[in-house]
């Protein structure tokens, strides 16, 4: 990535989108793919082309003149890596195998009170899954219902599936009117662009509409990554008789409650700047899962300089 002084500088990279060139968009999109030993087919590079908009067609013709890009089976990677395509052909197989549950969880939860919006997030919407990995999702609830929300995921579909062997993690709950993330950078802008609505879809429209600047990080990547068929879940009889009752029997008291005594379990000031326990929004990646991306990223662009 010779000729290019902002790839010698990651965090900026890492904030403020933009790359000059289509052939060092590629490389980047690709060691950003190589963090979770993952080679991209030609539709997902397009998709995920890190701050640098162009065509399919343009992506294709450049990937051909680029030294240290290898193709195998249709998938694209850093040319020392092509030992991964045989590992992402595999995790698409536990994919499919887990697809369904993923699915039956998502609806689940979007029929419960207060959800507004389902999506499911992670590793799961790309197929790049190893059995036993977890269900991430991300749901909007109803202004002032987040942590009722949470308690009721947590008892009635959280607690079953892990029963049944399944860990369904509602790790992202945000109140439909704070739809704008506060982080801005290249990992909440592909978690945006990854994610794959399963039930509101026209809360989805607000969510990525509220989040537009992360079309500047991921320019190719407006719409969801894949269609689903999409249950009309405001409109289910009797949802809204049983928030009106739930409103007048628990109110206000228990979101504190709930709020507080989760707070109590995980502190977010323990160092962790990805934990956010609030009353419009439920954010518990305890394992800063981003700030290791980053730091991943960085190593390999700088190895790559």
């Amino acid at each position: 990535m010779a000729g290019s002084s902002r790839l010698t500088h990651p965090l900026r990279l890492w904030i403020t989108p933009g790359i000059g060139s289509l052939e060092e968009a590629i490389l980047c999109s690709l060691s950003y793919a190589d963090i979770f030993d993952y080679p991209l087919t030609l539709a997902q590079l397009h998709r995920y082309l890190i701050g640098f908009r162009a065509s399919p067609q343009d992506v294709a013709v450049t990937l051909h003149r680029i030294a240290g890009v290898a193709s195998r089976h249709g998938y694209y990677t850093l040319s020392h890596r092509a030992c991964l395509v045989p590992l992402r052909m595999r995790r698409e197989r536990t994919a499919v195998l887990m697809w369904s549950r993923a699915l039956r969880y998502g609806n689940a939860i979007a029929r419960l009170p207060f959800v507004r919006m389902v999506a499911l997030t992670g590793a799961l919407p790309m197929h790049n899954v190893e059995p036993g990995d977890d269900y991430d999702y991300l749901i909007v609830a109803a202004p002032g219902h987040v942590w009722l929300s949470r308690l009721l995921i947590v008892m009635l579909i959280v607690k079953p599936a892990a029963r049944c062997g399944d860990v369904v993690c509602p790790n992202y709950i945000l109140s439909e009117d704070t739809l704008t993330l506060r982080e801005r950078d290249l990992f909440h802008a592909h978690e945006l662009a990854q994610m794959v609505p399963l039930d509101g879809y026209s809360v989805y429209e607000r969510l990525r509409h509220s989040n537009s600047w992360a079309d500047d990080f991921l320019p190719n990547a407006g719409g969801p990554p894949l269609t689903m068929p999409l249950p009309a879940g405001s409109c289910r009889p009797g949802r809204r008789i049983l928030e009106s009752v739930l409103r007048i029997a628990a109110g206000a008291w228990l979101e504190r409650h709930e709020m507080d005594r989760l707070r109590r379990t995980i502190n977010p000031t323990d160092g962790c700047q990805e934990v956010e326990l609030s009353p419009d929004r439920c954010k518990g990646h305890t394992d800063a899962h981003g700030q290791g991306t980053f730091e991943a990223f960085a190593a390999r662009l700088r190895g790559r300089e």
